[in-house]
């Protein structure tokens, strides 16, 4: 049964803890202005989804982290992940000379393409066994053997997946060549100018191999800690004549450890890169700038001290990340975007660079990963929450194609925002954020938001009005944990707490208006937050979207119900319910048309049925859906429901021992 919260002495709790040491900044007033009628000199290409960061690929071998690539591509809209060691050991790919084994590799490759992405390829380290003194961090022993052993990797790929796909794929080589920790070259105490020229083979050879299976593949580096070597590896590929189409690097504001993170760094951080392939001979038309880590700190292994690291859980990080795109976006030209490639580091806090078990912090706290927060990279915590930095992400993939132009805010600390349109022209989005580099600052400011010149899909039409929210007490389940006293092994009722804060949150309610030519509203936001207004013809998705795949394991409250690891084709987790277990999900989004039948993963070894109730265990019921024994096999299975729209809790109750692992309403 779920438990009920107090939300009056919740949102007082989290007031007060909140209040301890931050600095507070005095209210501005604030007028943004949008011209609908007036786009920017840019587009909006979703720069910022083009890729997120994941840990060492041998992690996508767990199907926790499985399931979190599924929830990142639907709700956030990241289109490619990025990870670190997909040739190491524990990959178990090379062999020997000429002998590889693919069976890590292809579920690697199938975790990825199941939750509808692609990888970024980022080829290191290297193989023990092919390293010159046996060091992961070595270049290659061989350069025969190294140069076969990519080619096989790449003529598997397409082998498996067409030279068509395969072909839009990005093929980075190495991590941070420059950093000692990643990277020997010939010798381990040369020195970095040196060890440079190492990876310049080390990329040749690389870029060799791939391109006698792809002649046209889409191939990279350095993937250097900043920008400065850029304009020497590309004129050493220029001079050398071996192919690169893109450019990058990374960039962390907050550096180690500390109290800021400026946005603005990461356009100085481009504008060097850019600078870095125009000196270095190219144009940003054949070499592209590619951002391929970012965060506030470099710092966020786990368990670190220091505000640019709690911002990774809490919201501090949702202004971050909004200034970031905002301000990069900015710098746009046409269609073509400042970068084509800014990957958040990281989606999950199922992570391995601490000295926990399997190099995760979380497990090193808490034997079975119970501990939800503890100053992580992560998007997501290790059990899956969505944190306030995802909700940031999930607001801006509501954005429109077209930017508009809006003025009235401010580059600096404070108040700003972005506009776009729908393709169509009947939805448009205003994306406000409040933002100080100082990252513990609290406060409100006032904004008044004018729409002018509405274009004719939404002047004299009526629409649904709809605002979200991520700040310190909306959108943010770290709030939540902070006024528990932060459990190490929370208890059911504590993690539904937290789950019902993992969704994007909505300011009010939704309301609906008759448009004229234009539109004004006023609101205060606090500091370090973000918001978005949607003037819209259809009302969007508010909460979950009923209408996309909701997986078992992704549930907001349970009883009877175990994570487990599927087996099945698409990978991740599922659960395992006992009879008369239940599940339910919070505000799943049914649409206003409405849903009239259920698609089920289900696994069950006798028959049995389950049951869908809006709003409470024993509210509506929606079905009483027979199950068909399956044989121990996965299988899908429909039912007719009584139909159902708008935003409900819903309730699923197990009528006998099953294991499920998705289900997709349907109209």
């Amino acid at each position: 049964m779920r438990t009920k919260l107090n939300l009056a002495a919740a949102t007082a709790a989290i007031g007060l803890a909140m209040l301890t040491g931050q600095r507070v900044a005095n209210a501005t007033s604030y007028t943004i202005t949008v011209d609908a009628s007036k786009q920017t000199a840019g587009g909006n290409p979703p720069f910022w989804a083009a890729a997120v960061g994941t840990g060492t690929a041998s992690l996508t071998l767990r199907s926790d982290l499985e399931t979190h690539y599924k929830i990142g591509a639907r709700e956030a809209g990241f289109k490619r992940v990025r990870g670190h060691g997909v040739l190491n050991d524990d990959m178990g790919i090379y062999k020997g000379a000429g002998s590889y084994s693919w069976t890590n590799f292809d579920k690697y490759l199938t975790a990825i393409v199941s939750a509808g992405m692609r990888p970024i390829m980022e080829l290191d380290f290297m193989p023990t066994a092919l390293a010159l003194t046996g060091n992961s961090r070595d270049t290659y022993n061989s350069v025969a053997n190294y140069k076969a052993f990519i080619q096989a990797i790449v003529q598997h790929c397409v082998d498996k997946y067409t030279a068509t796909e395969v072909g839009q794929w990005y093929w980075e080589i190495w991590n941070e060549p420059d950093y000692t920790g990643f990277w020997n070259g010939t010798n381990a105490s040369e020195a970095t100018s040196a060890k440079m020229t190492d990876y310049y083979a080390l990329y040749d050879a690389a870029v060799s191999a791939i391109t006698a299976v792809l002649p046209s593949a889409l191939v990279g580096g350095p993937a250097t800690t900043g920008p400065g070597p850029v304009s020497a590896f590309l004129q050493h590929c220029k001079s050398a004549g071996t192919r690169v189409t893109f450019a990058s690097s990374h960039s962390y504001p907050g550096g180690a450890a500390g109290a800021s993170a400026n946005a603005a760094n990461l356009v100085s951080d481009n504008n060097t890169r850019v600078s870095g392939i125009t000196s270095g001979g190219y144009t940003t038309m054949t070499v592209k700038s590619f951002n391929t880590e970012w965060n506030s700190s470099y710092s966020g292994q786990g368990g670190g001290m220091g505000d640019d690291l709690t911002s990774m859980d809490n919201n501090w990080n949702v202004g971050f990340i909004l200034k970031s795109v905002k301000l990069l976006s900015d710098k746009g030209s046409g269609s073509t975007p400042a970068l084509d490639v800014f990957s958040y580091w990281v989606l999950s806090d199922v992570f391995d660079e601490s000295s926990g078990p399997s190099g995760s912090y979380i497990l090193g706290k808490t034997a079975n990963g119970t501990l939800p927060f503890g100053q992580v990279f992560g998007l997501m915590t290790f059990q899956g929450i969505r944190k306030a930095a995802f909700n940031a992400f999930k607001m801006l993939n509501y954005l429109g194609p077209t930017r508009l132009q809006s003025a009235g805010g401010t580059g600096s600390d404070g108040v700003d925002a972005m506009a776009t349109l729908s393709a169509n022209g009947d939805s448009l989005q205003i994306l406000a954020y409040d933002q100080y580099a100082t990252l513990n600052t609290t406060g409100t400011d006032d904004v008044t938001v004018t729409v002018s010149n509405l274009p004719s899909g939404l002047a004299g039409k009526q629409v649904f009005v709809t605002q979200f929210i991520a700040d310190a007490s909306h959108s943010n389940p770290y709030s939540v944990w902070t006024s528990q006293g932060k459990p190490t092994a929370p208890s059911e009722a504590q993690w539904q707490a937290m789950k019902a804060a993992q969704h994007l949150a909505l300011l009010q309610p939704v309301s609906t208006t008759t448009l004229t030519t234009s539109y004004t509203t006023t609101f205060t936001i606090n500091r370090q937050a973000g918001t978005l207004l949607i003037l819209s013809v259809k009302r969007p998705v508010t909460g979950r979207d009923g209408l996309g795949t909701m997986e078992g394991e992704d549930y907001d409250g349970q009883s009877g119900a175990t994570k487990e690891d599927s087996n099945d084709t698409d990978l991740g987790q599922s659960i395992s319910v006992t009879s008369g277990g239940s599940i339910f999900y919070d505000v799943v989004d049914f649409s206003d048309a409405g849903v009239g039948s259920v698609q089920m993963r289900v696994n069950a070894s006798a028959a049995t049925n389950l049951e869908f109730h809006a709003d409470s265990q024993t509210g509506t019921l929606l079905g009483k859906c027979a199950l068909t024994a399956t044989g121990s096999a996965w299988a899908t299975q429909a039912c007719t429901l009584t139909p159902i729209s708008g935003v409900h809790t819903l309730y699923v109750v197990f009528g006998g021992a099953a294991r499920l692992n998705w289900l997709l309403f349907q109209a």
